[in-house]
């Protein structure tokens, strides 16, 4: 099985830390070495360097290399565009099965963390068993901590049969992307769905036919791209495609004949925002995260970030709030407005203050 991690989104939900030019992959800021080389050095105790593969945008190309040097060259996939993920998914699967036609593929992100990386290697070894005959993906689902509208559901129908302590599989019913506040209460109260972290094992072929019959125009310039060998004019009608999630192009049409689940209690937790990063590191729902040079009094349910040694922040009495201090910028807003970074950073660019995105 080869694996693909991608690695091109710049995090604008995990601003002021994650910048355009030094997107959250790639900062060591948080945990102390950037969260891709924590990934990378948790599949190399069970994977060889080159069955790894990186997906990333041009403008990062310096950086992931330098940062892991151990793959070899053409492991690295440069997407000509960010065009979301999936035409970059179709891309780099494309890529991988032209080179490897007979083996497995694994979709990877690259901003994520797991608190038990055994369990996590363990689902990936079971899944890469389980694609024979008619299954031709397993999605890795983790547990429903709370109703989100920021995830990926996926349906279970029947009873789960336990492979160990930490995994069991279940029969898939059907995948539903971000839904709204109300339909993710009822996901959450049915006890029939599980989060998509976005580990995928899967198939090539069949995840590329749904893109063939769903999205054709993405499906004709990817292969046009990777019959040029990532090179040529295809490389302009890249940038052109619609931007489109693979959860919205590819999960949501997969056939329930067609796939299985491995639930797994990996301790797994998305750093692509504020909230997440609180959520993997808090103690309970009302306990602060802090870092830093920080003096607080009676908040509670907060995360606090000072990025600066020689400078105080001082906090009282707040509920809910994220405040980030960083060289050049102080973010302060509530935990649950962290979805509207994106639309803040618009209003940041409209005025004329690009050197802070």
């Amino acid at each position: 099985m080869k694996l693909i991690i991608f690695a091109g989104g710049t995090g604008k939900r995990f601003w002021p830390v994650s910048r355009k030019n030094s997107p959250k992959q790639f900062s060591s800021l948080i945990f102390g070495k950037p969260l891709i080389r924590i990934r990378i050095e948790v599949l190399l105790k069970k994977y060889k360097a080159e069955d790894i593969f990186i997906s990333t945008g041009r403008i990062y190309e310096q950086e992931v290399r330098k940062l892991l040097p151990e793959l070899p060259p053409k492991n690295f996939i440069l997407e000509p565009e960010m065009r979301d993920t999936g035409p970059a998914t179709a891309l780099a699967v494309s890529y991988v099965h032209k080179l490897f036609p007979n083996e497995k593929v694994c979709i990877q992100w690259s901003d994520q963390i797991m608190k038990d990386n055994n369990t996590f290697l363990k689902a990936l070894e079971i899944g890469d068993k389980m694609i024979r005959d008619e299954t031709k993906i397993i999605f890795l689902s983790v547990p429903v901590r709370f109703p989100s509208v920021h995830r990926g559901y996926i349906q279970y129908q029947g009873k789960a049969k336990n492979i160990n302590k930490n995994i069991k599989q279940i029969t898939f019913n059907q995948f539903k992307e971000k839904p709204d506040l109300e339909t993710a209460k009822k996901y959450f109260s049915s006890k029939q769905y599980g989060w998509n972290p976005g580990y995928w094992i899967l198939d090539p072929e069949y995840f590329l036919s749904i893109y063939k019959e769903k999205y054709p125009e993405i499906y004709n310039t990817v292969s046009k791209i990777i019959e040029n060998n990532l090179k040529g004019p295809s490389l302009l009608k890249f940038s052109k495609l619609e931007r489109i999630s693979a959860d919205y192009a590819f999960a949501e049409n997969v056939e329930a004949k067609y796939a299985k689940i491995l639930e797994c209690n990996m301790g797994w937790s998305d750093v692509g925002e504020w909230i997440s990063l609180k959520e993997a590191l808090q103690k309970d729902d009302k306990s602060n995260v802090v870092s830093g040079n920080v003096v607080d009094m009676g908040s509670t349910d907060s995360i606090i970030y000072n990025l600066e040694d020689k400078k105080l922040v001082s906090t009282i009495n707040l509920d809910g709030f994220v405040v980030v201090n960083t060289k050049d910028v102080i973010a302060i807003f509530r935990k649950e407005d962290n979805s509207l970074l994106k639309e803040y950073l618009k209003n940041v660019e409209e005025s004329g203050r690009d050197e802070y995105l």
